[in-house]
């Protein structure tokens, strides 16, 4: 069976900063990098719809859940630049 050859870790990882999902399509794993991305512009598309309803509604709650979808999106991103780096590896 060949191997596929490796991929450089560093571009997978870059790109994956770039937009998720794309440095595990680099690093071969297509089907991941798709999953990856769809998930990504679902979540953020529910995000923005959420926001927007908080906003419109006028409520004072707003700010912690603002603050967890923050950190919520800060540690998929992350993981997934990692996954990525490692795909490639």
């Amino acid at each position: 069976m060949p191997r596929k050859p490796k991929r450089d870790a560093p571009v997978a990882a870059l790109l994956s900063i770039l937009v998720p999902g794309l440095g595990q399509i680099y690093a071969g794993k297509q089907e991941r990098g798709v999953a990856l991305l769809v998930a990504g512009i679902i979540v953020g598309t529910l995000a923005l719809i959420w926001q927007t309803l908080f906003i419109t509604a006028g409520t004072r709650t707003f700010l912690p859940y603002r603050i967890v979808l923050t950190i919520y999106t800060l540690i998929f991103w992350g993981w997934q630049v990692v996954d990525a780096y490692k795909q490639a590896q």
